[in-house]
C-alpha cells in the first residue's frame, strides 16, 4: 500500500515538474522517432514528430517544413492537432500542404523543395503530431540523424531504429550521444536502435561551433551505389567514387573550343592562361544555387554550362576544369564545407561531409585555388567561408584530404584613416578613408557589384560608425578585378562632436572594431577564431585655432596569447595623431582560457574609453 502511494506521489511530482518546466519554454519536442530500412536497393525512412506548443510565442513552431529533392519521394504525410488529454482537434487536409522551393526566388534552376503546412490551435498547451515517409534511391548515408529538431527548444525523447540485411557491412559514428544503444539479429537482418534526447539546447555564440556539441549519429554503408559504385572505406576510395561520378563530363562544344584557343593563343605562362580562362568563366556564366547536401551530387556536364551559361558550384567547377583540360592544364575537383564558422570534420569517416566545390590547379611552384561561383571574386582568392578547411582533393587513385590555405593577418587587414576637423562652434567634419580586406572585403565587394545605388546608399549609411551625422558624399572603389581589397571614402558632418567641460572641450577616441563577446559568466562554448582579425587605425584630429591638447596618453603595447594591442599619441602642427593596432589571433580557446581572453578585450576597451581634452592656448 505504501509502495503504491509512493508511486502515485512520484508520478504526480513528475507531472508537476513537467508542467512547471513546460511553462518556462515556448515549445518542446515531446517525442521524435525515426525508422530506417534498407531493402532491395532502396532506403525507406519513416519519421514521426510530436511538438507541444505551450503558449502563444510557441506558435512559430506550428509552421512545419519538410525538405526534399528530386532524388527523394515523400509520401504518407499525415498530421493532426491534439489537446493534452489526447482528444482530436483537427486533421491536416491534403489541400493544406504546399510545395515550395527551398532556394531563393532568383535562382534559374530549382532542385530543393519543402512540403509546408501550418497547424495552429488557440487553447494552450496543445500538441502537433505528424508522420511522413521518405524513399531514397540514391544515398550514401543510411542515417545522418540527430534528436535535434529545433536548435533552440528541447527534445525530450528520441529514438532511431535502423534495419539492415544480415552481414551488411556498415560504419557508425556517434557524437555526444549519451544514449541507450542495442543491436538485435534475426536470420535475415540486424536492427540497430538508439534512444536519445536533447534536454539542454546549445545556444549559438559568436565564434563558436555549437553543432560540435549537439548529439548526432552517422550510419553509412561500406559500399554504396550513387550514380556509380562507391565505398566509404577510406578517403582514397571515396575520392575514387567522386572521380568516376564526374568522369566524361568535360566535353566542350566546338564553338567553345575555338573561343578558348583564341583567348590563349601565343601565351605560354600557365598561370596567365588559368587567369584568362577564369575571367572568361566569370564574365560569361552565372551561378545558380543547387545544394549539394540534398540535391544531386553529380554536376551538369561542361557542355550544358557552355550552352546555357549558368550552373551551380559543381557544374561551374567542372566547366572550369574542362576548359583547363582542353588547354592541357591539370586541375582537381575539390569538395569542402563552406560556412561562416568551420564545421567539426570527422577524419575517420570517409563520406559526404561537404556542401561546396572549388577547383585546385597545381602548377610548378604553387597551387592556385579557384572559387567558381562569384563573378567578382579576385583570381586565386579563397574567402572566409572556405579558407583553412579540410577538403577532399579528387584524383584518380590518389584522392586525399588537403587543407585549403588560411587567410593570413595581412589578408584580413582592415585599415581606417579618419581626419577630423574639430570645431567648437559648428559641426565637426570627418573624412573617412577605409581599406577593407578579408571578410569585410567580401561583403563590400558583393555590395559593390550586386546592389543598385539606392541599396548601396542605405547599407553604407547604416554601416558608417557614428551617431547623429550627415553624409556629404561617399564612394566605393576597387582598383582591379583581381585585387582583394576595396576602399570606402566618405565625408560626414558630425553633430556636437566636441563636448564642453567648463572652458575646455573633450571627445572620445574613435574605438577599435572589436567583436562583441559576452562576459565569462555567460559564455558556454569555447572560442574558435577561423581567421585572424587585424585592424590598423590612424586618427588625425585637426585642432581648432587657439586650442591645444591638455592631457597626453601614455603609449600602450599589450601582448597576450590571444592578440595584441598598440596605441600611441603624438602632437604635430596643431594635429593630434593617434595610431592604433588591434589584433586577435586565429585559433581555438577553451572555456578555461576565456576569462583571460575576455580580460584582454576589456582592457582594450578601457584604454579607449579615456577622453581627449583640449584647452585654450591663452
Amino acid at each position: 500500500m505504501i509502495s503504491r502511494m509512493l508511486l502515485c506521489c512520484f508520478v504526480l511530482l513528475l507531472t508537476l515538474i513537467n508542467n512547471v518546466y513546460s511553462q518556462n519554454i515556448d515549445a518542446e519536442v515531446v517525442r521524435y522517432t525515426t525508422s530506417c530500412e534498407f531493402r532491395s536497393g532502396k532506403l525507406t525512412q519513416i519519421d514521426s514528430i510530436t511538438i507541444q506548443i505551450n503558449n502563444h510565442s510557441g506558435d512559430k513552431y506550428t509552421e512545419i517544413s519538410i525538405p526534399y529533392s528530386k532524388n527523394e519521394r515523400i509520401s504518407d504525410l499525415n498530421a493532426r492537432i491534439e489537446n493534452m488529454d489526447g482528444s482530436l482537434v483537427r486533421i491536416l487536409k491534403k489541400s493544406d500542404i504546399i510545395d515550395k522551393s527551398a532556394i531563393s526566388d532568383i535562382s534559374l534552376y530549382e532542385d530543393n523543395f519543402n512540403k509546408c503546412f501550418d497547424l495552429k490551435h488557440n487553447v494552450y498547451p496543445y500538441k502537433i503530431i505528424y508522420t511522413y515517409k521518405t524513399v531514397y534511391r540514391n544515398f550514401i548515408a543510411i542515417a545522418n540523424w540527430t534528436p535535434v529538431i529545433y536548435n533552440e527548444i528541447p527534445t525530450l525523447s528520441a529514438k532511431l531504429k535502423i534495419r539492415l540485411p544480415k552481414n551488411f557491412p556498415f560504419y557508425k559514428y556517434e557524437n555526444n550521444i549519451q544514449a541507450h544503444y542495442r543491436i538485435d539479429s534475426t536470420e535475415s537482418s540486424i536492427t540497430l536502435q538508439w534512444k536519445s534526447s536533447y534536454i539542454q539546447p546549445v545556444k549559438k555564440e559568436i565564434f563558436s561551433q555549437p553543432d560540435q556539441y549537439k548529439p548526432y549519429i552517422i550510419v553509412a554503408p561500406l559500399y554504396f551505389q550513387y550514380g556509380v559504385e562507391g565505398s566509404t572505406k577510406d578517403w582514397e576510395s571515396f575520392g575514387n567514387w567522386q572521380y568516376r561520378l564526374i568522369k566524361d563530363l568535360e566535353k566542350l562544344p566546338d564553338e567553345e573550343k575555338s573561343i578558348i584557343s583564341t583567348l590563349t593563343k601565343g601565351i605560354t605562362d600557365k598561370k596567365e592562361i588559368v587567369k584568362i580562362l577564369y575571367h572568361y568563366l566569370q564574365d560569361h556564366t552565372r551561378y545558380i544555387n543547387v545544394s549539394i547536401g540534398i540535391g544531386g551530387l553529380k554536376p551538369y556536364p561542361a557542355l550544358y554550362v557552355a550552352e546555357n551559361k549558368y550552373g551551380d558550384c559543381k557544374a561551374l567547377t567542372n566547366y572550369m576544369k574542362a576548359m583547363l583540360s582542353y588547354v592541357g592544364i591539370e586541375s582537381h575537383y575539390t569538395t569542402v564545407y563552406a560556412s561562416e564558422q568551420p564545421h567539426a570534420f570527422i577524419k575517420s569517416f570517409a563520406g559526404p561531409q561537404f556542401n561546396h566545390v572549388v577547383l585546385a590547379v597545381p602548377l610548378e611552384k604553387d597551387t592556385i585555388w579557384l572559387e567558381n561561383t562569384l563573378n567578382t571574386n579576385p583570381f586565386g582568392y579563397m574567402g572566409a567561408f572556405t579558407q583553412n578547411r579540410e577538403a577532399l582533393w579528387v584524383s584518380k587513385d590518389h584522392s586525399k584530404l588537403v587543407r585549403i590555405p588560411a587567410l593570413t593577418k595581412d589578408d584580413n587587414l582592415e585599415s581606417y584613416k579618419l581626419t577630423f576637423d574639430l570645431n567648437i562652434n559648428r559641426n565637426t567634419t570627418v573624412a573617412l578613408n577605409i581599406s577593407f580586406k578579408g571578410r569585410d572585403f567580401e561583403m563590400f565587394n558583393q555590395l559593390n557589384s550586386a546592389f543598385n545605388d539606392n541599396q548601396k546608399n542605405t547599407i553604407i549609411r547604416d554601416y558608417l560608425p557614428f551617431e547623429n551625422y550627415e553624409v556629404v558624399n561617399w564612394e566605393l572603389n576597387k582598383i582591379h578585378r583581381d585585387t582583394a581589397r576595396i576602399a570606402l571614402k566618405a565625408r560626414l558632418n558630425l553633430g556636437r562632436f566636441l563636448k564642453s567641460l567648463g572652458n575646455e572641450y573633450y571627445f572620445d577616441i574613435f574605438p577599435s572594431r572589436i567583436p562583441v563577446f559576452s562576459p565569462p559568466t555567460d559564455r558556454t562554448l569555447p572560442i574558435v577564431l577561423p581567421y585572424p582579425i587585424c585592424d590598423v587605425d590612424t586618427l588625425i584630429y585637426n585642432l581648432p585655432i587657439g586650442y591645444e591638447l591638455k592631457n597626453r596618453l601614455d603609449p600602450v603595447v599589450m601582448t597576450t596569447p590571444f592578440g595584441k594591442y598598440e596605441l600611441s599619441l603624438n602632437v604635430m602642427n596643431s594635429k593630434i595623431i593617434i595610431t592604433k593596432r588591434f589584433e586577435l589571433f586565429s585559433g581555438s580557446y577553451s572555456l578555461k582560457q576565456y576569462s583571460d581572453f575576455y580580460l584582454f578585450i576589456q582592457s582594450v576597451k578601457d584604454i579607449e574609453e579615456k577622453k581627449i581634452i583640449i584647452k585654450s592656448i591663452s
